[in-house]
């Protein structure tokens, strides 16, 4: 089942968090490993935050429509 426009957005700023939190690279063992790019992550964020706040307002609004 597809997630919500919120819950992508939920698990997006969690990641952004995790990433703050305790560095892009982490090491287990002898193996080196990178989590997301936060930069990535931030502009994931807000583009799902603009997705939200137009399903919010009811969608897309048409101003106009030219018949063809």
């Amino acid at each position: 089942m597809a997630k919500t426009v919120e819950e992508q957005l939920e698990e997006t700023l969690n990641s952004i968090n995790t990433v703050e939190q305790n560095g892009q690279r982490y090491t287990i063992k002898d193996r080196e490993l990178w989590r997301a790019d936060l930069r990535q992550l931030d502009q994931r964020a807000q583009r799902l935050e603009k997705q939200a706040a137009r399903a919010k307002r009811g969608g897309i609004r048409t101003q106009r429509v030219i018949p063809l």
